[in-house]
């Protein structure tokens, strides 16, 4: 049976949808506007996906 190296992409896509969700209702509560809370889950999320490479390289040990 061949192995083959696992891609961690969707693993990325879902940190940088959790922080972005997050980002949005925490951005949602404190201004009430929705364009804020929309930018804010924007910012949130590339930072998120950035970020995920940490997450990546747990799972990949």
């Amino acid at each position: 049976m061949a192995t083959r190296e696992p891609s961690y992409r969707t693993l990325r896509l879902l940190c940088a949808n959790a922080v972005g969700m997050g980002g949005f209702v925490l951005a949602f509560a404190v201004a009430g506007e929705f364009a804020v809370a929309l930018v804010a889950a924007l910012i949130l999320a590339a930072i998120g996906y950035a970020a995920s490479s940490v997450v990546v390289a747990y799972a990949a040990v």
